[in-house]
């Protein structure tokens, strides 16, 4: 509920603090003494479009500040979310500044907003109703939220909506792999170049590095034989070579054991040394024996390197890279391959969806065509109560054509659905004899649609989750029997909701829980409006003044007693 207004150089507002209860909260007051400036306040605190004229003359700066006690439930608790602000289970904190030089501010819980966010939170706290824009029911969303809410269809329709969003992502999939598709198949033949190009190559890991060295070896054959053959010789086939050199000093060391058994060490190491010779000697043979020089081979691995550095010029730089690129032409022509199956996939994934939809879609429109029919009986018997004997209430439930998707298929036709189903929801009214019906916003009396707003909000005020209502300008044109009706179903409505009502009428005025006044006075030449809560004496005053004016005598004093008490009683 909305707990506390504060509102300081707001027109006629020096400054004002106003703390409001839970149920019926009746606002009277002279006409002049600034009712409307309070409604205007109100206004701007649900993001209403202001005029800086609004200001207070002479001031730079105009505030409206707003304390609202309320449970947040799951439309406020998505809003807090999506716009990331701070916000607990205990007051919620609204603020609206006005400025003379330029653009204006507004808070929620002192976080700075845009007005359009501000104006997103004020239609899920309060809805006023009279000459102003801000009526949720005039809204075709609400308009649904309400049907479904009466017959009790929120849970069909968040399923509904579900597959809804489904279906659009399983569009927007088709859709773009069809206008990819021809692309795709433009780049296959490309694609299938290169692929068979690599193949023909068929470039190996590690294949590069082991002809580099096969080219090294091949080039310097001769130069390998020569060398190892002429090394071959010293050490073992020519005169004085190190195996007979080792040989003759191994000879002469034996001669030396005789004289000193010590050498018989060297000797060994000699014998050693020698076969160590003849070792390295015979694997230096064996090398140069394996050597065979091919001009064809060498011709061979410097072609195979040319066409591998070809490979790597084109398609990465390195045969890692060249390898990578064609597991990736694989996978995209394996894809391209499988693109009609994909299209199958998805388009029949779209099939079934759609067909969830339609059935979950056409349920919906049925449940809500019998529910439109009790709520339009309901509305026309609640307004002749209310002083509209005449008054007819349709709720019209109308599929249209599409041209493209998303649609559904009724009878062969193409309907157009979105997420609340296929229906477009639409409530009309007619309000004298002989006018055909108009829907809700085009209704122009104030008062008549106060009154169109608290029959609908009557029936359907368990489902309705905007806390607080603001009637405007309800009493005009009726008085007396409708008068009491139109009091009788404020009051009823308190019981769920924070319902704020201006009024001049004592019919109204003394179903009141709480009774305020405003007052308009001249002080240091300057003109004030000011709102107080009665007490009960003032109150019942004040019910009188309603029905004497200026002169209050004990018969109107006693009516207001009586009314106070009837009402008290009645609930």
């Amino acid at each position: 509920m909305l707990k506390t207004l504060y509102a300081k150089n707001i027109a006629l507002i020096d400054e004002i603090q106003i703390e409001f209860a839970g149920g019926l909260n009746i606002i009277t007051g002279e006409t002049g003494a600034g009712k409307s400036i309070l409604i205007g306040a109100l206004g701007a605190l649900l993001g209403e479009k202001m005029d800086r004229d609004i200001i207070r003359t002479g001031q730079e700066k105009g505030v409206i500040e707003g304390v609202f006690q309320l449970q947040v439930n799951g439309e406020l608790k998505d809003f807090f979310s999506r716009h990331e602000l701070d916000w607990d289970e205990g007051e919620l904190w609204v603020r609206r500044e006005i400025k003379a030089a330029g653009r204006g501010r507004c808070l929620i819980n002192d976080s700075p907003v845009p007005l359009t966010i501000l104006h997103e939170l004020g239609e899920l706290l309060i809805d006023l109703h009279g000459q102003h824009e801000h009526q949720s029911l005039l809204l075709s969303s609400r308009q649904f939220d309400f049907l479904d809410a009466f017959a009790h269809l929120q849970s069909a329709a968040v399923a509904a909506e579900s597959s809804y969003r489904e279906m659009l992502n399983l569009i927007r999939e088709l859709r773009e792999l069809r206008q990819r598709e021809q692309e795709i198949r433009r780049s296959r033949e490309a694609l299938q170049f290169q692929q068979q190009e690599i193949a023909a190559i068929d470039p190996q890991t590690d294949e590069e590095q082991r002809l580099l060295q096969e080219e090294k070896l091949s080039g310097h054959a001769e130069f390998l034989l020569e060398n190892c053959t002429a090394l071959f010789q010293r050490l073992y086939e020519q005169d004085g070579s190190a195996s007979e050199i080792l040989t003759t000093v191994a000879r002469d060391l034996t001669k030396l054991i005789e004289i000193d058994p010590s050498f018989s060490r060297l000797v060994q190491d000699c014998e050693q040394a020698r076969i160590v010779v003849d070792e390295l000697a015979s694997s230096l043979r064996l090398y140069a024996d394996s050597l065979n020089f091919d001009p064809g081979r060498l011709e061979e691995i410097r072609v195979r390197l040319s066409r591998l550095a070809g490979l790597k010029k084109k398609y990465g730089g390195t045969i890692d890279a060249v390898l990578q690129h064609r597991e990736k032409l694989e996978n995209e022509l394996q894809r391209i391959d499988s693109l009609d199956d994909e299209l199958q996939t998805l388009s029949k994934r779209l099939d079934q969806v759609r067909h969830r939809l339609s059935d979950e879609s056409f349920a919906l429109s049925s449940e809500r065509r019998q529910a439109a029919t009790e709520i339009s009986k309901a509305v026309v018997d609640k307004l002749s109560q209310l002083g509209m004997p005449n008054a007819r209430f349709e709720i019209a439930i109308t599929p249209r054509e599409a041209d493209d998707e998303p649609y559904l298929l009724a009878d062969g036709k193409k309907v157009q659905v979105h997420a609340r189903g296929i229906d477009q929801v639409e409530f009309a009214i007619s309000t004298n004899p002989g006018e055909e019906l108009k829907p809700l916003a085009r209704v122009a009396s104030g008062g008549e649609i106060s009154r169109i707003m608290l029959a609908l909000k009557s029936l359907l005020a368990d489902n309705d989750r905007i806390p607080v209502l603001i009637f405007d300008e309800i009493d005009i044109g009726i008085s007396g029997r409708i008068a009491q009706s139109v009091g009788r179903n404020l009051r009823q409505l308190a019981a769920s909701h924070q319902v704020l009502c201006i009024t001049h009428l004592p019919q109204i005025a003394s179903m009141a829980h709480h009774h305020y006044l405003v007052e308009k006075s001249v002080t240091d030449g300057r003109t004030r409006t000011s709102i107080r809560l009665l007490t009960e004496d003032e109150r019942t005053e004040q019910v009188a003044r309603l029905f004497g004016g200026e002169i209050v005598t004990e018969t109107h004093l006693s009516s207001a007693r009586e009314l106070i008490a009837e009402a008290r009683a009645s609930h």
